[in-house]
């Protein structure tokens, strides 16, 4: 998770829900979260091995199931791979530059910032991002960890930085900071973006209560720990414990006081409007109106007006990294379990799964130039339809783990084999985790959070996908059987740690 990331999704998530509140959304988002936080922690400690819900799923329900949920967070995945560098280059690195050219007064920033409006441009760059993030594959899993580590280390500090920033700053001091700069004013555009809505710009619970949709994207990512728990060392209970279900917590206090200090210096009303006159392409700023760039009118220090959008950079390379990291170690579980050639399984001898890095980086690549240069990727905004669905079946396998697969549930650690009288606590969270999960899925394709109402098509899509990949599966199945290789121990053997 990115702890900067909610400055960028602010202005698609005020412009989506106007009359949301989105530090309300903040302790929702957390409870169903810690329901899923909760399950992949016992699960993780359970059967720490790489592949993380395919192996659960896998041995609890069944391989095929498995294959299709894990295979189903992957595919979302691939287009992360190209649209996490793509909002580098069209946004993060726009804003930067835009930052520095009007702190400094420098055209030559200001004319960076114009280049990567072009397409190709953007692409160009995007593409050097991939490539930067292959070669960071090819490192060993230890050294990978340490430059994400580092990455998030400079984003803490920023982080620190800019509450600064935002604590020691007004909502008046912003109002005469844009007002003097900007060749327009606060009133102007709080009017414009209101005469585009059509009403007024309020709270409201009904938005408030379907607006946690956006929050919940940005708690994605705790749970990655689970996909590579096979090559972290030491106990799994506590290091899993810290990594998946003591994060979401630490990251809902940090966002619940960002969003909170977004609200105090530039208005509630003013983010929406901006943020509503922006995707409609009726902004007068010259760059999207996150506050990664709002600051600029609050500081004519060149360098705080860099600090915080190179957060943002760093954030999103980050995320390229990490999603390239995880479905990587998912093609090794599924090489493993023969659902894809063996060769995918080999390692080199640092433990880099050499050919699933090179096989990925080649995807990578291909979704950069998808996400630039067409529209294929629309359906992305049904992304977290058909991943909470995914999850749901993870629930559904916790839920049944005790009584499915007693010999696993009863040699797990005590912990995982908790009670409240005779039910375990991993059924009793999975059940709820189960409607939780199925109603993100639905909020998330409202017309409200799409911004236009439901494309059967793209709904469909995500239906497709899941069930393209089970026939993927029964054709590998029974490829495999027909080799006389005994597929069906998948079912009961646990992969190596």
């Amino acid at each position: 998770m990115g702890i900067l990331i909610n400055i960028f999704w602010v202005v698609f998530a005020s412009a989506s829900y106007p009359g949301a509140d989105l530090t309300a959304t903040v302790f929702t988002g957390l409870a169903v979260n810690l329901l899923v936080a909760y399950v992949y922690w016992m699960l993780s400690t359970s059967m720490p091995r790489t592949g993380g819900d395919y192996v659960w799923v896998g041995r609890i329900i069944h391989p095929g199931v498995a294959f299709m949920v894990n295979a189903m967070f992957v595919v979302l995945m691939v287009t992360w791979a190209g649209v996490f560098p793509f909002f580098n280059s069209a946004y993060n690195l726009q804003i930067l530059f835009t930052n520095l050219g009007m702190a400094t007064g420098n055209a030559a920033f200001t004319g960076m910032a114009t280049a990567l409006t072009d397409t190709n441009t953007i692409f160009v760059v995007s593409m050097a991002t991939v490539a930067l993030v292959v070669l960071t594959m090819l490192l060993s899993t230890k050294n990978i960890f340490r430059i994400v580590i580092a990455l998030f280390a400079l984003q803490a500090v920023i982080y620190v930085v800019f509450m600064g920033m935002m604590v020691t700053t007004n909502h008046a001091a912003f109002v005469a900071g844009f007002n003097a700069k900007s060749g327009t004013t606060v009133d102007a555009i709080v009017k414009s973006g209101t005469d585009l809505l059509g009403s007024p710009i309020t709270f409201t619970a009904e938005q408030t209560a379907i607006g946690l949709v956006y929050t919940m994207t940005s708690y994605i990512g705790y749970a990655n720990s689970a996909y590579f728990a096979g090559e972290v060392k030491g106990d799994a209970r506590k290091s899993q414990g810290m990594a998946i279900f003591a994060t979401p917590i630490l990251f809902s206090v940090l966002i619940y006081v960002l969003y909170a200090s977004l609200y105090n210096v530039f208005g509630h009303d003013f983010l929406v409007a901006s943020s509503v006159l922006w995707v409609n392409g009726k902004s007068p700023l010259p760059s999207i109106p996150s506050p990664a760039f709002l600051i600029s009118y609050i500081t004519s220090n060149p360098i705080l007006a860099m600090l915080i959008p190179l957060a943002l950079v760093l954030n999103n390379f980050g995320f390229a990294m990490v999603y390239f990291f995880v479905p990587t170690r998912n093609i090794f579980a599924w090489a493993f379990d023969r659902v894809i050639p063996v060769k995918f399984a080999t390692v080199d001898r640092r433990g880099v799964p050499f050919y699933a890095v090179i096989v990925y980086a080649i995807i990578a690549f291909f979704s950069v130039y998808v996400t630039v240069y067409t529209s294929w990727f629309n359906y992305l905004y049904y992304a977290n339809f058909g991943w909470w669905i995914a999850v749901a079946v993870v629930m559904f396998a916790a839920a049944i783990f005790p009584f499915r697969r007693r010999d696993i549930f009863s040699s797990s650690p005590k912990i995982v084999t908790a009670k409240i009288g005779s039910i375990p606590v991993l059924t009793i969270v999975g059940t709820i985790g189960i409607f939780a999960s199925l109603f993100v899925s639905y909020s998330t394709i409202l017309p409200s959070f799409a911004g236009f109402p439901i494309n059967p098509i793209y709904v469909v899509s995500m239906l497709f996908v899941m069930v393209a990949l089970l026939v993927l599966y029964a054709i590998s199945y029974f490829y495999q059987r027909s080799r006389g290789i005994p597929v069906n121990l998948a079912r009961t053997e646990l992969p190596p740690e």
